[in-house]
C-alpha cells in the first residue's frame, strides 16, 4: 500500500501545480477589463446644422459624464456609454439656445433631460491609424436610433482600450438626421442633418473579471 501511495505521488502534485497555475490564470482574468471614468471638465460635445445652406457656427454640450470598459484580451468587446445634460446646450446666440431648448419642437429636456450614447460593436479597425468605428444606440428625446462613430485613439498601444497610461482619449464624429428624434420644424430652412464632434478624456477607476452586461 506504501508503495501504491508513492507512485501516485507524483501525479497528485502534477494536478495541484495544474490547479494551482489554472486558479493563477483565472486571477489575471479577472483583472482583464479596465474601468475608465468619463472626466466631465475635459469631455466636450460640438455640433453644427446648416442654415439657408450655410453651416452654422458650432455649439456645445458640456457635463458628459459615463464609462468606457477597455477588454485587455479582447478589444474588439470593449464598450463605451455617455449621458449628456441637455441642459447644457450652447450656441452662439441665447435666443436660439432658448428655441432649441424650450419651445418643445426641438429638444424637450424636461421630459427626456439626458441624451445617451452606448456602443454595442466595432468595426473598420484601422491598427496603423488607430482608428475603428464604434456602433451603438443614440437616444434622443426618448426616441433611440442606431449611429455609428468614427473614432480615433491617440494610444500607441494597439489595444486603444488598454493604454499603459492611468487615461485616455478619444475623438469621434457621427451625423443624424434631427428628424428621426421628433425635431422637425423648420426643416428646409434650418438642415435636418446633425454634424457632432465629441472629444473624450477619461481616467482609469477600476479592473474588473468581466464586461457589463448591454442594457437599453
Amino acid at each position: 500500500m506504501e508503495r501504491k501511495t508513492q507512485d501516485w505521488l507524483p501525479y497528485t502534485l502534477t494536478l495541484i501545480i495544474g490547479v494551482m497555475f489554472w486558479l493563477l490564470a483565472q486571477t489575471a482574468k479577472a483583472n482583464s477589463v479596465v474601468v475608465y471614468e468619463i472626466d466631465s471638465q475635459r469631455t466636450r460635445i460640438s455640433f453644427n446644422w446648416s442654415y439657408f445652406g450655410m453651416l452654422s457656427p458650432p455649439g456645445s454640450f458640456s457635463q458628459a459624464t459615463g464609462r468606457i470598459y477597455g477588454n485587455l484580451d479582447d478589444p474588439m468587446s470593449s464598450s463605451v456609454e455617455v449621458a449628456i445634460p441637455v441642459r447644457t446646450l450652447k450656441t452662439f446666440m441665447p435666443a436660439i439656445d432658448n428655441e432649441l431648448l424650450n419651445s418643445g419642437d426641438f429638444f424637450k429636456p424636461e421630459q427626456y433631460p439626458i441624451m445617451r450614447f452606448r456602443s454595442d460593436g466595432i468595426m473598420h479597425v484601422d491598427k496603423r491609424e488607430k482608428t475603428f468605428s464604434l456602433t451603438g444606440t443614440l437616444t434622443v428625446n426618448g426616441i433611440s436610433k442606431p449611429v455609428i462613430l468614427s473614432t480615433q485613439s491617440p494610444a500607441k498601444d494597439q489595444n486603444p482600450f488598454a493604454t499603459r497610461k492611468p487615461g485616455m482619449e478619444l475623438t469621434a464624429t457621427t451625423r443624424f438626421r434631427r428628424s428621426e428624434f421628433g425635431m422637425t420644424r423648420m426643416l428646409g430652412v434650418v438642415g435636418d442633418e446633425m454634424q457632432v464632434k465629441l472629444k473624450v478624456v477619461a481616467v482609469e477607476k477600476s479592473r474588473q473579471a468581466q464586461m457589463p452586461p448591454i442594457t437599453q
